[in-house]
């Protein structure tokens, strides 16, 4: 057993018992992994240097200092909590960390032994698990939205009402229109309103626009990183592309994150011609994976050039409209309305970084991506581009599978390699 298992064994065997020595452990383990980064991250690139420490100091900030907590689902625009200097935690990166840090099991036992649906998607899953042994801080509040995930009308609801805690739910309309940004925009407003009531400071409307003008900096430079992409080795790993989502949903609208992105736009003009093949992954990584991971650690043979869990944001807004350009953030997001145009956007992607392939991970309880996969793979394979379809999951080590896993990417590699 290495020194992770035994640490995700101890948080495990604590949480039921003493959960508060459990989080003591859990963030003395996650600020030592953010001190071990900066002493000996230094064959990294700079910008995944940073891009790790601004999301594990989010999550150890989470643990260390709950009175500034707010739960969100991964695409609540959280803007107006950082104007206010509040803290969002997702419950895909707890799950994550928790999952990384090998202590997700006895969650998910916890919370199928309680009722939940072992069909549930597992980030879900960890996470009620880990309330429910009160190992994860109590919030303020609760916000979500209905993008992208069916889940999310479950899994907060019934956070907020086992917490005893409000909760605000944004509703995205199928369609992507004009109307129903309007729309989005008054609900975005109405939370403006349900946040002044629960924190009892008015939204200051200027930082809301300062913030709100971050996160469309972020995203058009990221745009550009990715125009730029093409060609270029730019060398990283699976658990990367991961801490990427959560900086681009819940941390976009802060400076460090714009400061990610700029080093990471700096690095991508410099980089080297790439050597090996470039690929397109629609939806999650499953970063545990231990063969995936060294395959695709700091390889030039293969590399991630594009992944639509991170691009899926970036719309051409006016940040002084904040209300407005947060709400077309979530209306025209490809994972908003049919699976078409999730698969669209790819394909534009695609040809933007000049992919050579293409991997579908189909993870398990995530319903829109499972129902999409074989229209994915028939519209890219019809456009040219070969696409892997992987099934497993991101965050459950039970699932299994590693080996199997591993050997198809490896074979699908193969392919693309004697295309050359």
């Amino acid at each position: 057993m290495n020194i992770i298992e035994t640490f995700g064994a101890k948080i495990g065997a604590l949480s039921p018992e003493n959960p508060r020595r459990a989080r003591q452990l859990l963030s003395v383990g996650w600020q030592a992994n953010g001190l071990k980064n900066k002493l000996t991250g230094r064959d990294i690139s700079k910008s995944d240097r940073m891009l790790f420490q601004l999301v594990n100091n989010a999550m150890v900030t989470c643990l260390t200092k709950p009175q500034g907590n707010v739960m969100v689902s991964l695409f609540t625009p959280c803007e107006l909590l950082h104007s206010q200097g509040l803290h969002p935690y997702s419950c895909e990166a707890f799950s994550s960390y928790l999952s990384g840090s090998m202590a997700e099991q006895p969650f998910l036992h916890q919370a199928e032994d309680t009722g939940i649906p072992s069909s549930l998607c597992s980030y879900h899953k960890v996470f009620i698990g880990a309330a429910q042994q009160k190992l994860m801080p109590r919030p303020r509040f609760i916000l979500s939205t209905s993008l992208a995930c069916d889940a999310n009308s479950l899994t907060f609801r019934h956070l907020a009402a086992f917490y005893g805690v409000p909760h605000f739910s944004v509703d995205i309309p199928f369609e992507s229109t004009p109307q129903a940004v309007d729309y989005v925009a008054g609900q975005l407003r109405q939370m403006g309103e349900f946040i002044a009531r629960q924190t009892g400071v008015p939204v200051d409307e200027g930082k809301l626009v300062q913030s709100v003008a971050r996160s469309q900096r972020t995203m058009a430079l990221f745009d550009r990183g990715l125009q730029k992409r093409a060609g270029k080795q730019i060398l990283s790993d699976l658990t990367g592309e991961l801490l990427r989502t959560a900086a681009l949903h819940f941390l976009l609208g802060t400076a460090e994150t714009e400061a990610y992105v700029r080093q990471l736009a700096r690095e991508i003009e410099t980089a080297p011609p790439a050597r090996g093949k470039q690929l397109l992954w629609i939806h999650t990584t499953p970063y545990w994976v231990l063969p995936l991971r060294q395959l695709f650690a700091r390889s030039t043979r293969v590399q991630i050039a594009a992944c639509d869990m991170s691009y899926e944001g970036i719309v051409e807004a006016d940040p002084t409209k904040p209300y407005e350009a947060m709400a077309k953030r979530l209306v025209y997001s490809p994972f908003n309305g049919p699976v078409e145009r999730r698969i669209q956007r790819a394909l534009e992607v695609a040809k933007t970084v000049q992919a050579d392939g293409a991997v579908w991970f189909s993870h398990w309880g995530c319903k829109h991506t499972l129902g999409g996969a074989r229209l994915g793979k028939k519209a890219f394979e019809a456009a040219g581009l070969p696409t892997l379809l992987l099934d497993g999951d991101s965050c459950d080590r039970g699932f299994g599978g590693e080996g199997q896993a591993a050997t198809r990417v490896e074979a699908f590699l193969e392919v693309l390699e004697g295309l050359a």
